[in-house]
């Protein structure tokens, strides 16, 4: 195998799993430990991995991952403030549901309601709400396969169309506190401009976020209603966040 092949095949292991290990590595593609230690060596010269004792770690901010992986993470977690999330929804209100796994939980649960106006930039969305008995628009714009999302200045012409009751939008972190963030500035700007466009903001994000954060900051903790999460949230930084907006715990 050619050397620049193994070394994407270990990087595509750690967006899958957050860690890989020597020892497996070398078996996997039948090299030696030392060979595999140069690959992780260099891959975290490159800014992608923290090597630990026996293999590395995925590092923070270094690498967007795919909504498929992001989808497979919590799922309970995200299930419980999905769900908490619906209890908020006034009867025939009009939403609009942001790119995210979390929010796609919230699309299942509105799939099984009806009588919502419902606007959405995200595919997953879309697919889990297109057989309901709700009215369901999607923005159109150029397709970004990371986060199963559309943007561009087509989307955010749409989105400024339209004045809805309630949005609901999900983060990749919020480590610094400062607010919710995501991996994407493309994403960020539907997501600033969606606000905008809304009554009421709520970020959707499990417990996992307080330890994580991304490269771009979507707005201040004081431009949103409310952060939804769930109850395993660290208690002393969600006070901090608590000086700024309400946290609800699902």
């Amino acid at each position: 195998m050619l050397l620049e092949k193994r070394r994407q095949l270990i990087l595509d292991e750690l967006k899958n799993n957050g860690t890989v290990y020597v020892s497996k590595l070398s078996e996997q593609f039948e090299v030696s430990y030392e060979t595999i230690r140069k690959d992780l060596s260099y891959l975290e010269k490159k800014g992608l991995l923290i090597k630990s004792h026996g293999g590395a770690i995925l590092k923070q901010n270094a690498i967007e991952l795919s909504y498929n992986t992001r989808e497979k993470e919590n799922t309970s977690d995200k299930k419980r403030i999905a769900q908490k999330a619906l209890e908020l929804i006034p009867d025939n209100a009009s939403i609009i549901i942001g790119t995210g796994s979390t929010t796609v939980e919230l699309a299942y649960l509105l799939a099984q309601k009806s009588g919502y106006k419902i606007f959405t930039d995200s595919l997953p969305v879309t697919n889990a709400l297109v057989n309901s008995d709700n009215q369901l628009f999607f923005f159109g714009g150029e397709f970004r396969p990371k986060s199963s999302s559309v943007f561009g200045g087509w989307t955010i012409s749409q989105i400024k169309q339209v004045f809805v009751d309630i949005c609901f939008l999900g983060s990749d972190g919020f480590s610094n506190i400062d607010g919710p963030s995501s991996p994407s500035s493309s994403d960020v700007s539907i997501d600033q401009e969606i606000i905008k466009q809304a009554d009421k903001a709520f970020i959707l994000a499990d417990s996992s976020k307080f330890e994580r954060k991304s490269l771009y900051k979507i707005c201040d903790w004081s431009d949103i209603t409310a952060l939804i999460t769930d109850s395993d949230a660290d208690e002393a930084k969600r006070s901090i966040i608590e000086k700024e907006t309400t946290v609800i715990l699902a």
